[in-house]
């Protein structure tokens, strides 16, 4: 659809705080360095800007959505593509990119920001996301190959979610600003080897240059595949946003301008976007991104499907997510990455079969641990929805793991005993089978290891 746009903010500048975790939406890097305080004159700032202009990509998006009024909630799409274009052969032959070429949306952040501005939120979705396209079924991120439209077909029709506007930039951008910036520091709980990215990582910290970077935050190595990365991606994001605010690196007039060089060349926006607005709003916003953004990944479990592996939205849970988002409303905590991985949730069948398998799953791949034990007490098996108890001692991780699920937590019953070692407890209902697309013959259920696609 085609449709005059009105200038309204813009998803990317909110991205300033040093808490945004997602990887190559280095559009916000532009905003962060043009706004911070302090850094150059007024006259400086506006060369930078010019200069930004100048460079930036444009492009048509017809798929996209006006905002009516200026005060309305708005949505943004973030897409780190995997195109080669701009690889010089250097590059191409000293990364383990693979044979692939054209281009898949290789990071994909859904951004909104409330009617008050006053609380912005970020969503992953996964790149293997299964979605309808037309007749066909399709992983989210091949809905990308012929550019932004398809992509935010695929997302309005499927998830139902508007997009007012869109950026983009590839590995060739990502590689730049990494060697701008200079080395980034990452610490390693235990050794990274993946070959088909390119990783061999020792456990510790070390700086990691344009290369190694890239390689890190492509592996997909580990239990939970992709949403591994996305854990990675917002590892790094953390690390950069730190390297971003470092006085030294703003103060530094030369790098401060080859940064702008670097992000504005090798980034594509909508052509209603302009740099001189997104740096307005990013000031605005600063108060907000200061306290930290809320930033999550939707909940999916996987399955194979006519031999695909696929990650398919656990339904309860991504549909309360996606009305959050389409509200503009805060989306809430699902606990840190660490947070998380020290959760234990224990998952009574109910009597179900298929269900708990797919509830654990959901929830070992958004980090948590999960185990499926018996039918429970009669007190707190659930029937149509699942439920979720808060333990004793361990509200907050029950808020997480409810967020996560889609449901409002609940008080253990007088009288339940809470399972041994459990931090939270769940009841599976019969919405753990529900579907947000329409159903597909699936074959069993695959665990880990998601997606066989060896061009990464």
């Amino acid at each position: 659809m085609v449709s005059t746009r009105e200038p309204g903010p813009w998803g990317p500048i909110v991205q300033g705080g040093r808490r945004f975790r997602a990887l190559r939406v280095l559009a916000a890097t532009l905003s962060l360095v043009l706004v911070a305080g302090g850094v150059a004159t007024y006259t400086s700032a506006q060369l930078l800007i010019d200069q930004a202009e100048t460079n930036l990509t444009r492009v048509p998006v017809p798929e996209l959505e006006a905002a009516e009024t200026r005060a309305e909630a708005r949505h943004f799409l973030l897409v780190g593509s995997d195109a080669r274009d701009g690889l010089g052969q250097g590059d191409r032959d000293g990364l383990a990119l693979g044979e692939f070429e054209g281009q898949r949306s290789d990071v994909i952040i859904y951004v909104a920001i409330s009617e008050d501005r006053e609380s912005i939120s970020l969503v992953s979705l996964p790149r293997d996301l299964r979605v309808r396209d037309g007749q066909d079924q399709r992983k989210l991120a091949e809905t990308f190959a012929d550019g932004p439209d398809g992509l935010i077909r695929a997302i309005r029709e499927n998830y139902e979610l508007p997009v007012n506007h869109y950026a983009a930039v590839s590995f060739g951008g990502f590689i730049e600003v990494v060697r701008t910036l200079g080395d980034v520091e990452i610490c390693l709980d235990e050794p990274l080897v993946d070959w088909r990215a390119g990783a061999d990582f020792e456990a510790g910290c070390q700086d990691m240059d344009a290369t190694d970077a890239l390689a890190y935050v492509r592996s997909r190595q580990g239990d939970r595949a992709d949403f591994e990365r996305i854990d990675r991606q917002h590892t790094f994001l953390r690390a950069v946003l730190g390297e971003l605010t470092d006085t030294r690196m703003l103060a530094n007039p030369r790098r401060l301008s080859q940064l702008v060089e670097d992000v504005s060349s090798n980034v594509t926006t909508d052509d209603a976007l302009g740099i001189g607005q997104m740096v307005r709003l990013a000031d605005e916003a600063r108060g907000v991104v200061a306290d930290g953004l809320p930033m999550t990944t939707v909940p999916a479990y996987p399955r194979r499907i006519d031999g695909i592996d696929f990650m398919i939205p656990y339904a309860p849970g991504a549909e309360a997510l996606f009305e959050t988002l389409r509200a503009g409303e805060p989306v809430e905590s699902r606990g840190s990455r660490d947070e998380r991985d020290e959760t234990t949730v224990v998952v009574q069948t109910g009597g179900r079969e298929e269900g708990p398998g797919i509830v654990r799953s959901t929830l070992a791949f958004a980090g948590f641990q999960a185990r499926v034990t018996g039918s429970g007490d009669d007190q707190t098996r659930a029937r149509a929805d699942t439920r979720v108890f808060e333990l004793p001692g361990h509200a907050q991780a029950a808020r997480w793991v409810a967020a996560t699920l889609g449901v409002d937590p609940e008080p253990l019953p007088s009288g339940v005993t809470a399972p041994e070692d459990a931090t939270v407890l769940v009841s599976v209902g019969q919405d753990a089978t529900d579907a947000l697309s329409d159903p597909a013959a699936i074959e069993p259920p695959v665990d880990a290891g998601v997606g066989d696609d060896d061009r990464r």
